[in-house]
This record gives C-alpha cells, sequence and structure tokens, in this order.
C-alpha cells in the first residue's frame, strides 16, 4: 500500500499529537529584456547564421555563476542542505501489522499544517497515543541563514527543534543526528512529552517539512512501534 502526502483524512479525538511538517519546491524563473524591435537579417545560403557572423549551433545557455559555485562547492559537516524538491509530492508505504488510521488530529502543530497521515498497529492492538505519523507542514521562513545554494547553519536546525520542543512542551531525549530520509539530509532524534515518547525524522525544504515520527506510550508499546518505523521511514520517496 502506497500512501500520498496529498491524500490523507483526519478528525478530531481526545488524543493529543505533535508533529513536524515537510518541505517546498523552490521555482528559479527566467526573465527577458524587452527591447527595440530590430530587423531580421537575411538567410544566406550556407545555413542559419546570426548577423554577428557566428553560427546558432555555436551557442551555449549561460549557467548562473552561483549555480557552478554550489555544485563544486564540498558539503560543509556544520550545514544542512535543504531538500530543492515539493514536498507534497511524498508517498510512503505501510508497515507490516499497521492499518491507516482516522483518529488522530495535530492539535499542537509547529508550522501550517498542510496533509496528516497516520498509522496503527493491528497485531497486537495498542491503546490510543501509540502511532506513526507523517505530516507535512509549509510555511516555513529561513530568511537569511539560507544561503544561495539552499543550505543553513546546523545551529540554525538546532535551534528550529528547540522552539518545536519548547511549544508543545517536549525535551530532547538525545542528540540530534543527521541522517537521510528519501535520500536527502535530514535530521533525527528521541523526543519525551508528558504522555509518550518519540523517534522523529525531519527533512527540510525552505518553506515545507515533512515530519516522520513514531511515538509510543510504554515500553512494551516502544516493541511494536519502533520496529515498523524504520521500514516506514526507509520507504518514503519524494518526485
Amino acid at each position: 500500500m502506497s500512501t500520498r502526502a496529498g491524500g490523507g483524512r483526519h478528525r478530531r479525538v481526545g488524543g493529543a499529537l505533535l508533529a513536524v511538517t515537510l518541505s517546498g519546491l523552490l521555482a528559479v524563473s527566467g526573465c527577458d529584456l524587452i527591447g527595440e524591435e530590430h530587423a531580421e537579417p537575411e538567410p544566406t545560403p550556407g545555413g542559419s547564421e546570426a548577423a554577428g557572423g557566428h553560427s546558432g549551433s555555436d551557442d551555449h545557455p549561460t549557467i548562473p555563476p552561483q549555480l557552478l559555485e554550489c555544485g563544486e562547492k564540498e558539503a560543509d559537516p556544520d550545514e544542512l542542505q535543504l531538500a530543492d524538491v515539493d514536498l507534497t509530492t511524498a508517498t510512503w508505504s505501510m508497515p507490516d501489522g499497521f492499518e491507516e488510521s482516522f483518529l488522530y488530529v495535530e492539535d499542537n502543530p509547529v508550522e501550517d499544517v498542510a496533509t496528516t497521515w497516520y498509522a496503527v498497529p493491528t497485531d497486537p492492538e495498542l491503546p490510543t497515543l501509540n502511532v506513526l505519523n507523517v505530516v507535512l507542514y509549509t510555511g516555513l521562513d529561513w530568511g537569511d541563514l539560507a544561503d544561495a545554494c539552499g543550505r543553513v547553519p546546523l545551529e540554525a536546525v538546532e535551534e528550529q527543534l528547540a522552539r518545536y520542543r519548547e511549544h508543545i512542551d517536549a525535551e530532547p531525549l538525545s542528540e540530534a543526528e543527521m541522517t537521510e530520509v528519501a535520500g536527502m539530509p535530514a535530521v533525527t532524534q528521541h523526543i519525551g512529552l508528558a504522555s509518550y515518547d518519540y523517534v522523529g525524522y525531519w527533512l527540510f525544504s525552505e518553506t515545507q517539512l515533512l515530519h516522520v515520527y513514531c511515538q509510543w506510550t510504554d515500553e512494551a508499546a516502544r516493541e511494536v512501534i519502533e520496529p515498523a518505523c524504520t521500514p516506514l521511514v526507509e520507504s518514503v520517496t519524494v518526485g
């Protein structure tokens, strides 16, 4: 079973859930200068040569120097490369032994919620708040923290995650670590709240956040939830 980021339904129940979003598509647009009209040169027998005497086949598109620099620049271990894709195109697969649930809602969102998806175990069944979550957020703005190559300092990412934890009254249970989601740089961390703990994965773009997290209420439930988190995260694809 494959699920898309835009396909979820949700309705409110008593359980409180937290999540963080997914990321956005940065579109680059070109522009042309509008000037005076010029008479077209007469065609020559030898083919389509421009007025300057150079064949059109010799022309090459100009690559902006900043893009060349981004491609040549080595990855900085103190920076996070933001995803340069539309995170609303994300899809993932249902882990074995789980089914989609419509009994949850993000009641304390940290950004603007675009879509939500939840799945609960079927064998064994567990009490509420033991659930897999995929939430897409929009409206992120890194401001001047993002450079021309779409990279932000890890310090800024850690500060962002700290603001999220403060917003939901949570505490870190582990250090934030670099990982990958859908083959792109992401961050993972264990988080603790009053009613449950979870392991979260944050895939950031310049305007979106895809947050995949798996939460449990006690150690017995953790033994069911956490093993399903790995195949869920590994199944995520974007684009």
